[in-house]
């Protein structure tokens, strides 16, 4: 507590330490230094989020043009080997294969999936889009399966 003469006498002021008189420079300065760096690095956190919302948004379009691609062949009655390419409306380029797929069988096991009236098919969908000078892609692959023409 700090005290004062007041005619003569010496009075104490509530709330004051013994021989505080306010902030040095030194320690208003620090204080600035530290203030500067928390702000600095909160908005430095913002750029990144931000960066990786941009990302996700690119990411999540990709694969629903991925998906858009598979459900459109998956549709079809009767697939066959083969590749397609485009591009959307909004940049994403696209590309899609259809590949008949081969079961890992023993060989005694062979004759089995010969006879057999559906076949199995490998549908892929690649969607590629532009960052700046990158090019990123996403792709999405699964399986069908659909009854052999001779059987039909």
């Amino acid at each position: 507590m700090q005290k004062r003469k007041h005619k003569g006498k010496a009075v104490s002021i509530p709330g004051t330490a013994p021989g505080a008189e306010g902030f040095t420079l030194l320690e208003v300065l620090i204080a600035v230094v530290i203030l500067g760096v928390s702000i600095t690095v909160i908005l430095q956190q913002f750029s990144v989020a931000l960066r990786a919302s941009s990302s996700a948004h690119d990411v999540t379009f990709a694969v629903l043009h991925a998906k858009q691609k598979i459900e459109e062949l998956k549709m079809e009655d009767e697939l066959s080997e083969s590749s397609q390419s485009g591009t959307f409306e909004d940049g994403y380029e696209w590309e899609t294969h259809v590949t008949p797929y081969r079961h890992e069988t023993k060989p005694e096991d062979e004759q089995i999936y010969q006879n057999l009236k559906i076949a199995t098919y490998q549908i892929e969908s690649l969607v590629k889009w532009r960052v700046g000078e990158h090019i990123k892609q996403t792709s999405l692959t699964t399986l069908k399966t659909v009854r052999k023409k001779e059987w039909k």
